[in-house]
């Protein structure tokens, strides 16, 4: 049987079985139905306080529960009894840690129904408690099949169904009997999935073999021209190659890579603002990381990754090794202090700015653009002091001897799209992963290409020399 991740959003909308035994004060005698629904009712302190003073040795165990979140050892419900799960029990036990959550969640998945919780009760509890107290979300895993494509087999409700449905006229393609392996969705179709918004027509990347059938498609569905060169990025080389080497599948159907989408979409009209707020959030509230999202997360191409406070690193497991020391190093009285240590328990290089770093504000320009989207798949963390961005976390990877073409290529597109430059493309900028994906490092060399005359006041020198001209070409 094969086990996937849910998102937060997924657990949200679950339905949670009604009854007694103490189920009728977490849903309040069936007044809440959703998981979404007990978060915002038991938020406020006052509903907490007032089902406080309902409670007794009958109705308390999954209250309590819920309040104690995750804890260490808890005995079985059927074996303790339940007017011994008392507050004063629970708070007896260790409290589980976020990483011991996690690895304790994975490795015992829960027989969640689609859309429905009515076993493994207590574990909802303990979640809901997590989400109350503004903690984040851990995924839970479940039968993968019962996620979205299977009904909950007690009722026959099919509570949640496959993201794919909302996507419009893949209905009639299906009636066409096309093969699902030789088209792919591209464009806003993964918006869709994603519950951002509806697409409009349906944009599809069709095999060399599909195209000689010349079929009719119906309207609405809109092909590409063949090998479009707007898709040559990442190294793809045309549609066949697209088809069988950057798709992912969602419930049978072939999408494009995201990171195609996210590299050329603009960020200009009122409908591309909303868009990359709503993706925004999507990452932020990690439902990328639940089923059927839970791909490599390159493939994804943007920069919404996670973020850390500086003070909280020194309260982290990590063995540095001072690599740069100029915290504090001027030329001609422009800042250009940072450090940059190798963590050797992690295999992470941190780097943090100085907040008078002349690229500082170039690397949150950079990020807050689509320059660096598909370009820096090694960025795992970003380090903020307050509200104020102050260094980067990546992935250690193994320097290149020289620049690999295909990767140049997307850095001179992305140049050219958002009219930025990273100007110093050398080989020892550019590692290469252990999964294969190349990285820039030193992200924060991005200017904007109409104020190069900045560059000479950074000491800042373009390389290679001719990098403007390969970018105009």
């Amino acid at each position: 049987m094969h086990y996937s991740p849910i998102s937060l959003e997924y657990f949200l909308n679950m339905e949670i079985q009604h009854g007694g035994g103490g189920k009728e004060i977490i849903h309040q005698n069936g007044s809440l139905t959703k998981i979404q629904d007990i978060v915002n009712y038991f938020k406020t302190p006052h509903h907490v306080n007032k089902t406080k003073s309902n409670l007794n040795p009958t109705n308390w165990q999954y209250f309590n529960c819920m309040l104690a979140e995750f804890r260490h050892n808890v005995k079985n419900h059927h074996d303790l009894g339940w007017e011994n799960m008392t507050e004063e029990y629970y708070n007896s036990l260790t409290p589980m840690s976020d990483l011991e959550i996690q690895q304790f969640l994975k490795q015992n998945p829960v027989e969640f129904d689609n859309g429905f919780i009515r076993h493994n009760y207590h574990r909802a509890c303990a979640m809901i408690g997590r989400l109350i107290g503004g903690k984040s979300y851990i995924p839970f895993y479940m039968e993968t099949e019962q996620i979205y494509n299977k009904p909950r087999k007690k009722d026959g409700i099919h509570r949640i169904k496959p993201l794919t449905n909302k996507i419009k006229l893949l209905e009639k393609m299906d009636k066409m009997g096309i093969d699902k392996n030789d088209y792919c969705l591209t464009q806003s179709s993964i918006l869709s999935i994603m519950g951002i918004r509806d697409n409009d027509d349906l944009d599809i990347i069709i095999s060399s073999k599909l195209r000689n059938q010349n079929i009719q498609f119906p309207p609405g569905v809109d092909v590409f021209a063949a090998n479009r060169g707007k898709f040559n990025y990442f190294g793809a080389k045309g549609d066949d190659d697209i088809l069988e080497n950057y798709c992912i599948t969602i419930n049978g159907y072939k999408f494009l890579e995201p990171r195609f989408y996210f590299a050329r979409k603009n960020r200009t009209t009122k409908r591309d603002i909303n868009d990359w707020k709503s993706i925004e959030s999507f990452f932020n509230n990690n439902n990328h990381k639940g089923h059927p999202f839970n791909f490599d997360f390159y493939k994804w191409g943007i920069n919404y990754v996670d973020k850390i406070q500086y003070e909280d690193l020194e309260h982290q497991n990590r063995d540095l090794k001072v690599i740069i020391n100029k915290f504090n190093r001027t030329v001609n009285n422009i800042s250009h202090g940072r450090n940059v240590y190798y963590d050797i328990n992690n295999k992470e290089y941190i780097k943090i700015f100085n907040l008078d770093y002349c690229r500082l504000n170039n690397f949150n320009e950079a990020l807050n653009s689509g320059i660096l989207v598909g370009l820096c798949p090694a960025l795992k963390t970003l380090i903020y002091h307050g509200d104020q961005l102050m260094g980067y976390i990546c992935q250690e990877g193994k320097v290149c001897n020289e620049i690999p073409q295909d990767f140049l290529t997307t850095i001179l597109k992305n140049c050219r799209k958002w009219n930025k430059i990273y100007y110093d493309i050398v080989p020892q900028n550019i590692i290469q992963l252990p999964n294969g994906q190349y990285s820039l490092i030193d992200l924060e060399s991005v200017y904007d290409l109409d104020k190069l005359d900045i560059l000479p006041y950074h000491n800042a020198q373009i390389k290679p020399p001719n990098l403007l001209e390969l970018i105009n070409n």
